[in-house]
């Protein structure tokens, strides 16, 4: 009896239990959703609504309604999505490429709280303000849990390519090139706002220190550097995928 007991408690608490965690790796045509208690429905339509007001819910066969908070993943026309369960956000992100490091990515919008007004005058911090939308990535091992698409994690998930690792330091250093230029272009526009500040004005125009205009060019070579910088995180999966697929399959 005792021993029942206790399989039962590590079956609630367990963080690894079913609905704590939403599969990955699922591979397999049709549509269809996934319940917290492990259920999986097929569907010969599946729709996801957003009614004014009310809940979002998946609706199955024109008849049949789930709760999205129910859901763990589903597959729809569009592709493959599973639930992102961490301390930041619950949502869903799709998944784009499968492989043994299988990537997912969700859109998020912000708005600014800053609007420039009349007269030079700005106003905000109401929930006003333009929408931007980011892409945000993550990435899945061996049909593992969601983990956010960064270079520490990376970096553990990849430890056992010495070629992904390489190019994952390639995405580090570059970062360090950018930080520094970004904190030094700063540091001299701030010298150089000082100066202007302290400078005797000429007629009715303030001369504006040289270093100023140096530190605003530092400051912008980080932001003109993405246009023409690699994607080593996307090409270190891409290569730890590649050369695990070169590999002879092993003997049994």
């Amino acid at each position: 009896m005792k021993k029942y007991l206790l399989l039962l408690l590590l079956g609630l608490f367990s963080p690894f239990s079913w609905g704590q965690i939403a599969p990955t790796d699922i591979q397999e045509p049709g549509l269809f959703i996934g319940l917290n208690n492990g259920q999986r429905v097929y569907a010969r339509k599946l729709q996801i609504k957003s009614p004014l007001f009310k809940k979002t819910f998946v609706l199955i066969n024109d008849s049949a309604q789930y709760d999205m908070s129910n859901v763990q993943y589903f597959q729809d026309e569009e592709g493959f999505y599973t639930r992102i369960s961490n301390n930041k956000r619950s949502d869903f992100a799709k998944r784009v490429s499968v492989g043994k490091i299988s990537k997912f990515y969700t859109s998020k919008t912000s708005y600014d709280n800053y609007y420039p007004g009349m007269y030079g005058y700005g106003y905000g911090g109401y929930g006003y303000g333009m929408p931007s939308t980011r892409q945000v990535y993550y990435f899945s091992k061996d049909g593992g849990p969601l983990a956010d698409m960064n270079y520490q994690n990376l970096r553990q998930a990849l430890n056992d390519n010495p070629g992904s690792l390489e190019v994952l330091e390639k995405y580090r250093r570059s970062k360090r090139v950018e930080t520094g230029l970004t904190v030094a272009g700063s540091g001299i526009f701030i010298y150089g706002l000082i100066n202007s500040l302290k400078a005797p004005a000429t007629g009715v125009v303030q001369r504006a220190d040289p270093t100023l205009y140096l530190g605003l060019g530092l400051a912008a070579i980080p932001w003109a550097m993405h246009f023409f910088r690699k994607d080593h995180l996307n090409e270190a999966i891409e290569l730890y995928n590649y050369d695990l697929a070169q590999q002879p399959p092993a003997s049994r």
